[in-house]
């Protein structure tokens, strides 16, 4: 296919998979076949939103955590993000921070921008690309306590107290580590994976932390019973005040002491909750992780298929049926009309599918190898096999899952067909791992305590295949020396691709996870791998003294 200009990619927004998908498109960028222009809503680019419990808990600053190479973007604090033209030009990407997108116009195949995004209230795009994310869904609750001269009525949506956040953008992080700074008592509600890891993170740093969580154990949809004690325990040691089957009958607010003094009506801010079991607990801060909701608003207004729970439809390769010119990724994308996952994994697959597709649109773009040889694109994973690992990110708990632990096993436990399950538990160690199967289908696992065999079972998960024939094998790989488990050519890093090999070379040259992360992608993404660079990094090099 042959053009006289670039072709023009739009990414409506700048979270960590539209990062993604730029690095995917390097070779086309390189090659000058395409131009990206992507626009985000926060005032900052895209960072790694996945560790932003590092961020609250003071172990990294928030900039450690960006995804563009400071060289290709100048990120300005203010409204918008300013790009040097040298490095948009050379990069052929231009990073547009603290840019709304309003409106998408199919026909004319443009975007309008939001008053104040920059200069241009409309942008032309030969593909739009959709990566908006999801939004959190925060309950409503009553509030209760005195605020300036009166007494507050029950909170509407938008009109939340101070004090009610989410941990999904970096300003929420940053208020999140003030409050441990101060020492100021925090509550997370919800007993899922990301309410579990905030609550961890907090608590491993010595904050005051309390859990809220429905059911009788955290991370009740994904665990099975056992598995889940073992978590409550864990958690309790690490310093965390779990409250199971509990909820949030209220919020207790006060003015703030500047508004007593004057005796006017401020904005009150949160100092308390009542629980559903009657008790109150001090709070400065409630971390609502409830859920969130696939943002496609701009696409149902443009008429493109949603679901009716969220979720922008698309085919295989990212692409939305009703128009050829226009793709989603990430936790807005409804991959074949199943419902997003909220998980980081797919977000990196489907930004290489939509990739592929776009780089094999762009004039003379073809992705190569080191040795100069075109790079086949991955065939999908066969359908209805793969599952998608959940890693519960903690310096002191290893935790991964995924699928169904809880199948019941088949009734004759001899039988050649039916589910089997293979439990192995050592409560004083605090080790659990527990593998669902039929035939050589992996149906679901649950390992704690046991890193390696969470690692292998998480990259087997994402072909449904078990990784030995002997269960017991996992076992062997705890104690195994961690040079023999991956040899050079093997895939160390599933998010980014990375292999051992690579990751071996960046971090000859590094002194910090980080460091290889900008070198060659290993270790920005899920975190399962972050352990496993950590030793390379700290490994001395080869023919120096011990």
């Amino acid at each position: 296919m042959m053009s006289s200009r670039p072709l023009r990619i739009v990414v409506v927004g700048g979270g960590p998979v539209a990062a993604r998908l730029v690095q995917e498109l390097q070779p086309a960028l390189q090659a000058g076949a395409a131009r990206v222009t992507v626009l985000g809503e926060e005032p900052i680019p895209a960072y790694q939103r996945i560790r932003l419990g590092d961020v609250a808990s003071g172990r990294v600053d928030g900039s450690a955590l960006a995804m563009f190479d400071p060289a290709q973007v100048d990120a300005a604090q203010g409204d918008s993000a300013q790009v040097d033209p040298a490095h948009a030009g050379r990069a052929g990407v231009e990073i547009r921070s603290g840019a709304g997108v309003v409106a998408l116009d199919r026909d004319r195949q443009t975007v309008t921008l939001a008053e104040g995004s920059g200069p241009a209230t409309e942008i032309g795009y030969d593909r739009l690309v959709l990566a908006t994310g999801a939004s959190a869904v925060i309950p409503d609750f009553p509030v209760s306590g005195t605020v300036g001269r009166g007494i507050s009525v029950a909170a509407t949506a938008g009109s939340r107290p101070e004090g009610v956040i989410a941990l999904r953008q970096m300003h929420e992080a940053r208020r999140l580590h003030e409050a441990v700074r101060a020492h100021e008592p925090v509550v997370v509600l919800g007993g899922g994976v990301l309410g579990v890891e905030a609550a961890l993170a907090l608590a491993e740093v010595g904050a005051e932390v309390s859990l809220l969580h429905r059911g009788p154990v955290p991370l009740g949809r994904q665990l099975d019973v056992d598995s889940g004690r073992l978590l409550h325990r864990q958690l309790v040691d690490a310093g965390v005040q779990v409250r199971p089957d509990c909820g949030i009958q209220e919020l207790v607010v006060a003015a703030r002491a500047e508004d007593r003094a004057t005796d006017r009506d401020g904005v009150p801010h949160l100092i308390g909750i009542r629980t559903t079991q009657g008790r109150r607990i001090p709070a400065s801060l409630l971390v609502a992780c409830t859920g969130i909701r696939p943002r496609d608003e701009l696409a149902a207004a443009a008429g493109l298929d949603t679901l009716p729970r969220g979720g922008i439809v698309v085919d295989r390769h990212g692409r939305c049926p009703e128009d050829p010119a226009v793709f989603a990724i990430g936790d807005c994308a409804a991959s074949l009309g199943a419902r997003p996952s909220g998980l980081i994994g797919p977000g990196w697959d489907q930004a290489r599918a939509v990739a592929a597709v776009l780089c094999g649109e762009a004039p003379d773009s073809v992705e190569l190898d080191a040795a100069g040889r075109p790079v086949p694109v991955p065939p999908p994973p066969p359908p209805g096999r793969r599952l998608d690992p959940i890693m519960v990110k903690s310096h002191s708990l290893s935790v991964a899952c995924a699928g169904d632990p809880t199948v019941d096993p088949a009734a004759d436990p001899w039988a050649a067909r039916g589910p089997h399950v293979s439990t192995w538990m050592d409560p004083g160690a605090g080790q659990y791992l527990r593998i669902v199967t039929e035939g050589d289908r992996l149906l679901g696992f649950v390992a704690i305590g046991l890193p390696r065999s969470a690692a292998e079972l998480s990259r087997h998960a994402l072909t449904g295949t078990l990784p030995v024939a002997d269960r017991s094998a996992l076992l062997a790989l705890e104690h195994a020396a961690g040079d023999r488990d991956l040899g050079p050519e093997d895939v160390l890093c599933r998010c980014s691709g990375a292999t051992c090999g690579q990751v071996e070379d960046a971090a000859a040259d590094c002194s910090t996870v980080d460091e290889v992360g900008r070198r060659c992608g290993a270790g920005t993404g899920c975190g399962t791998c972050r352990g496993r660079i950590e030793e390379l990094v700290a490994r001395p090099p080869v023919g120096s003294p011990a």
